[in-house]
């Protein structure tokens, strides 16, 4: 008989990285079982997730562990939650599709709605499991409902559960269109607009490029697309591509054997084979020296890295990158490779500069403050108006990245309950002194300025002739 464990992603395991192991870890040091499988509502749990896994892949190398959805975008809420958890365990009991099984639950992690529903589902017959629950000071306990009085659950009509259950996937699907991806805060047009193409292309397993300033928020929409892909269980490998010097590039990415070179006192996997089976994020891709670009682009080709000191080895990997340099022009000027282009802008997603999401820039703020403030405390400001309007008319160079460490300054110079315009200090960097000079042959208005800023413009507009026309303005 095979033994599977149930359990959400709690917060008390989300700590494996501080050393603290959390409720999940505990049972199965306590039991052993064949599976595990751990539900999450929210992508944030994902991570978390690969933690426990890598953890438990040396501790308990025969057990087999899955990462299944509950897609309750409110974890308090019966009616939403009930049905997402319904619908998670058929999912279960699909994928494993084994006659002599055994699940035991446990009532530990999650919400106290999710605690209240694993105990309905049991004792309605949604799902024959057993009951337990852990505690530093008591360990693990089963759980059973042995009382003579207590009560017993009355299933209702086959009819009036599949108009229930249609009722709520209706409402849940609304729901879940009006606040996708709740990582990317804001409602201006190009926001929306990029929810949109990581909901496509997360299904689809081709290399994306994302394009953006820096603070824009690359890494986020990189790791949405993994953790909404069918790649979400396996590892996610962030790099920045300009951090690595030449002389450690195919070190890092490949990986080299023990005594390869001088230093190499261990193995080292390297990022494609740390990323392998997942996806692996270039940031800054455009930093990257010409010798380097060729060594990538026969990886990308091939599928298989050669690891210093070692023999060629397949990795199986999706290969996402960005960068906050024009790739195109970089080619034009002998920069970038543009075959590597091709094979790694497949496809695109571009995200806007802060100064272009209007009212977004509220929004963010107020996101930022909530996740500063304590429990139980409220700061507001006085003079909303003055606010807004000084952060409206601010260009944030530094984009979502420069809000948010500006949010974190004007809380801690404020005096409590309130924030005032005047605790908002925006950094400013002394502008460089415009010099401008003429060649000995002159300069050909018609022929070389006129058409260059006409082209920059068309690029601003995103080739829209008539927005480009008002540029000129």
């Amino acid at each position: 008989m095979k033994k599977v464990l149930l359990s959400f992603i709690g917060n008390n395991d989300c700590l494996l990285s501080q050393g603290k192991e959390g409720s999940i870890l505990s049972i199965l040091k306590e039991r052993s079982f064949d599976y595990l499988y751990l539900l999450y509502n929210d992508v944030r749990y994902l991570p978390h997730a690969a933690e426990i896994r890598e953890y438990c892949k040396k501790l308990y190398p025969r057990l087999t562990i899955g990462y299944q959805e509950a897609d309750a975008y409110n974890p308090i809420d019966y009616n939403v939650v009930y049905p997402a958890m319904v619908a998670a365990v058929k999912e279960i009991e699909k994928e494993l599709n084994i006659k002599d099984i055994e699940y035991t639950v446990s009532l530990t992690s999650g919400t106290p709605t999710m605690h209240s529903c694993w105990i309905l589902m049991v004792m309605g017959g949604i799902i024959k499991a057993k009951l337990i629950q852990s505690s530093r000071e008591e360990g693990v306990q089963d759980v059973d409902f042995s009382l003579d009085d207590f009560p017993h659950l009355q299933s209702a009509s086959r009819i009036k559960i599949e108009l229930t259950k249609k009722d709520r996937e209706n409402k849940a699907l609304r729901k879940q269109v009006r606040d996708s991806f709740p990582e990317l805060i804001g409602e201006h047009e190009s926001i929306l607009r990029v929810k949109r193409q990581i909901e496509n292309l997360a299904k689809y397993d081709i290399p994306v490029f994302i394009s953006g300033e820096s603070g824009t928020g690359k890494e986020v929409v990189s790791q949405l697309l993994h953790y909404h892909s069918p790649r979400k269980e396996g590892p996610f490998i962030a790099v920045n591509c300009g951090s690595i010097s030449q002389n450690l590039f195919e070190s890092e990415f490949f990986g080299h054997k023990k005594g390869s070179f001088t230093g190499a006192i261990s193995d080292h996997d390297g990022y494609f084979r740390q990323a392998h089976k997942g996806t692996l994020f270039m940031d800054e891709i455009g930093d990257l020296p010409a010798p380097m670009q060729v060594k990538l682009l026969r990886v990308l080709e091939s599928g298989s890295i050669q690891p210093v000191g070692d023999k060629s080895k397949q990795v199986d990997v999706r290969v996402i990158t960005a960068s906050n340099k024009d790739l195109q022009e970089m080619i034009r000027s002998g920069q970038f490779r543009e075959d590597l282009y091709y094979r790694i802008v497949q496809a695109e997603l571009e995200l806007s500069p802060l100064r272009q999401r209007g009212t977004d820039i509220l929004l963010l703020a107020r996101h930022f403050l909530q996740k500063l403030r304590p429990a139980k405390t409220s700061r507001k400001s006085s003079s909303a108006k003055q606010l807004n309007k000084k952060l409206l008319s601010y260009r944030f160079p530094g984009n979502v990245r420069q809000l948010q460490n500006i949010v974190k300054l004007a809380y801690i110079n404020s005096a409590p309950p309130q924030i005032e315009a005047e605790d908002i200090l925006f950094q400013e960097l002394d502008a460089p002194a415009c010099r401008i000079e003429i060649p000995a042959e002159g300069i050909d208005l018609d022929q070389d300025v006129i058409p260059a800023y006409y082209q920059a413009a068309l690029k601003q507009a995103k080739n829209n002739a008539a927005e480009a026309a008002d540029c000129w303005a």
